[in-house]
């Protein structure tokens, strides 16, 4: 009798043994097959291209930005050419308004010493600075001025007052004397003015 229960406790066991070897590689297979295969791909797919994504679009642009900002800086550097260039299209230009004192043909006393002034107008567009002059261009000797006179500085558009002493001659006659303004660089511009006196 106790041969025949061992045997049976046996038999038992080794059914036992079976059903749990069975079983357990059923019960394994959820949770180690399935999830690895199909998860890690994406998930490195997915880690891959946000990492490739997000330098190549954040970086590229800022290393442009950079590149282009400095290839812009030296420009500000232009702006005295540019000030230069405009300096150099702008137009001189005088224009004869009136005769403030000494009209033409007024008698003068010979050897008499004359204050005469014109009021002209910066008619160009160019700003007259200290290079500006008023020179002598025709008619009788210079009756005592020089004949390279200062062109007074002047804004474009402003009108000015010029004003030169000359001095009579010593013997009766009509004399004339005319001006013209001129640029830094020599060249005549504007309108002449004139001076015309009478001595008895």
């Amino acid at each position: 009798m106790k041969r025949n229960a061992r045997y049976a406790w046996r038999i038992v066991y080794s059914v036992f043994l079976f059903l749990l070897a069975g079983c357990g590689p059923l019960a394994a297979e959820p949770i180690f097959i399935p999830p690895a295969p199909n998860a890690s791909p994406t998930s490195a797919a997915t880690t891959i291209s946000m990492w490739t994504a997000t330098p190549g679009e954040e970086s590229l642009p800022t290393e442009t930005a950079t590149n282009t900002a400095d290839q812009q800086t030296p420009q500000p550097e232009l702006s005295p050419t540019a000030s230069a260039t405009a300096a150099e299209t702008c137009l001189n230009d005088l224009k004869f308004l009136a005769d403030l004192t000494v009209p033409d043909g007024s008698p003068i006393n010979p050897n008499e010493r004359i204050d005469k002034q014109w009021r002209v107008v910066n008619s160009g567009t160019c700003d007259w600075d200290a290079g500006y002059r008023l020179k002598l261009v025709g008619g009788f000797a210079p009756l005592g001025a020089e004949i390279v006179q200062a062109l007074f500085p002047a804004r474009a558009g402003a009108e000015v007052t010029i004003q030169i002493f000359f001095t009579a001659p010593p013997t009766s006659g009509v004399y004339r004397s005319a001006w013209q303004a001129s640029d830094p660089q020599g060249q005549p511009f504007g309108e002449t003015i004139y001076i015309e006196i009478v001595v008895p």
